[in-house]
């Protein structure tokens, strides 16, 4: 038979909140679903149970039965982050793993073809659990065949605080009927289940999954409802349903080779921040934040030895979208180091996890150049070349083209307040002052023209004649404008002066 393993950290969300007060650990503690004397009790520790505090109940019941009962919201973002670290976590001992959405802190693994490489269950479960003890989580392991067998023991490992001790922590069976023994003396109300199913069952006597499983499937749905007849069929191994495996997420990385061997480290941080930026925002666009980030650099070869790489994991507080945070820690990494080869190439790569609802927002938020620093950047080429040196065109009102702007210095760059736009419009790029194309001795306006004597090629079509024509200024002017298109693909915009008898070049289109 194929056999599986249920892993359970026992009240993950109070695992979760225990990060956030260390001091509530030896205490009674319990999260409830919001900040407030009616808010409902979503978990308790063992402490609490002791005290006869149980999950659906009011916080200020509670509190009527202990008043040392602390209590604090953890949001699901968060339960949902600590899920994908502790998948990262148990990756390494089997590739097929379910979590329990409907019970953070479940999960079940697939056993199936590793026996080769773990002959003893025993030790692979004892090697997971020392994973999950590095990572400063508490767990119990049950290996055996059945779903939902596993789970209820495992549970009820939990139960008995057999996670505090490695000796009754792990529990591994060999015999199927054992494990159906076993389960079915697990009590009820130590499995996550409706409390109202659950202290209904208990005035009936129903205490036990053994006691739960003897009642006939049809009326446990015509009593209880469609909730309390799943459950049946789950405990009895009538629908066992097949895992659910969890994909791994893809990891984004980025990758730049060197034309030259580089040591220096503000080179290297340069190249980091460079590659960063793009997979920071591939990651929000997948509503992650990134957990870890590895930095690989492959140093120059050396003769007659093969190519050698040195990585370097970053991991920040918590996870972030904040470019700045990730390159601080870079920063304190690259300096300290003392390559005596330079990297010919550099890999960037994150690992990403859900990232929070608020991380995204301030993401979004966040503008991506900084314009203060724009402005000292422009301040400086002032400084360095003259005042005129930066400038910006300012559009104004006027009839030939080349009066309808004017260039002026730029003192300070303004917010950014672009709009929606249904068509791009082009951009004409005028010269400073019209080209000639050709002479009025070699051509005419009814004559073919070309660009001769210019890079951009013969001429293959044109869009026109435009007429500009008019006494307004110094003197008549008649100008036909034309769009040109050469054979490289580039569109001119060129016109004929009906007074000089010439073509002239005003500018391209972009």
């Amino acid at each position: 038979m194929d056999r599986l393993a249920c892993i359970d950290l026992p009240a993950f969300p109070l695992q979760r909140l225990f990060r956030r007060h260390p001091q509530w650990r030896e205490r009674p503690a319990a999260v409830v679903d919001k900040d407030s004397p009616q808010g409902t009790l979503l978990w308790v520790n063992e402490p609490a149970w002791r005290s006869s505090v149980r999950p659906g109940m009011r916080y200020a019941t509670a509190l009527s039965l202990n008043r040392h009962l602390g209590a604090d919201v953890v949001g699901q973002a968060e339960i949902e982050t600590g899920i994908d670290e502790v998948l990262a976590c148990l990756r390494p001992c089997s590739p097929r793993i379910e979590p329990s959405r409907s019970e953070p802190g479940v999960f079940w693994l697939d056993l199936t073809g590793l026996g080769l490489l773990y002959p003893d269950l025993d030790r692979w479960a004892q090697e997971l659990r020392d994973r999950l003890m590095s990572a400063g989580l508490e767990s119990t392991a049950v290996v055996g065949y059945r779903r939902f067998a596993t789970y209820a023991v495992a549970k009820a490992l939990a139960a008995a605080g057999s996670h505090r001790n490695p000796d009754k922590a792990i529990h591994v069976f060999a015999d199927p009927h054992r494990e159906s023994a076993l389960a079915a003396r697990v009590p009820l109300e130590r499995l996550a289940i409706d409390p109202r199913l659950r202290d209904t069952l208990a005035r009936l006597g129903i205490r036990s999954v053994g006691d739960f499983v003897a009642l006939p499937a049809d009326s446990v749905g015509k009593r209880f409802g469609d909730g309390a007849r799943a459950l049946h069929e789950r405990a009895s191994g009538n629908k066992e349903a097949p895992l659910q495996i969890e994909p791994e997420p893809e990891r984004l990385h980025e990758t730049i080779a060197l034309d030259d061997p580089v040591t220096d480290a503000s080179s290297l941080l340069f190249l980091v921040r460079r590659l960063l930026a793009p997979l920071l925002v591939r990651l929000a666009e997948r509503g992650e934040a990134a957990a870890e980030l590895r930095l690989v650099l492959e140093l120059e070869p050396r003769l007659g030895h093969h190519d050698e790489a040195l990585e370097e994991r970053l991991r920040p507080a918590e996870p972030t979208l904040d470019e700045a945070v990730l390159v601080d820690l870079a920063t304190l990494r690259l300096e300290r180091l003392r390559l005596e080869r330079g990297a010919c190439e550099l890999t960037v790569e994150t690992i990403g996890v859900r990232a929070t609802l608020e991380q995204l927002r301030l993401f979004a938020t966040r503008p991506r150049r900084d314009r203060d620093a724009a402005n000292r950047a422009l301040a400086r080429l002032r400084a360095e070349l003259g005042e005129e040196a930066v400038l910006r065109l300012r559009l104004r009102e006027g009839h030939l083209p080349e009066a309808r702007f004017v260039w002026e210095p730029l003192r300070r760059l303004d917010r950014a307040a672009p709009r929606n736009v249904r068509t791009r419009a082009l951009v004409r790029r005028l010269l400073s002052k019209p080209q000639p194309l050709d002479s009025p001795a070699r051509h005419g306006r009814d004559r073919p023209w070309s660009a001769a004597g210019l890079d951009h090629g013969r001429i293959e079509r044109s869009l026109g004649p435009y007429v500009l024509s008019g006494g307004w200024w110094k003197r008549e002017v008649h100008r036909e404008y034309h769009f040109a298109v050469t054979e490289r693909g580039q569109w001119l915009w060129v016109f004929f002066d009906k007074w000089r008898r010439r073509w002239f070049l005003h500018g391209r289109v972009e």
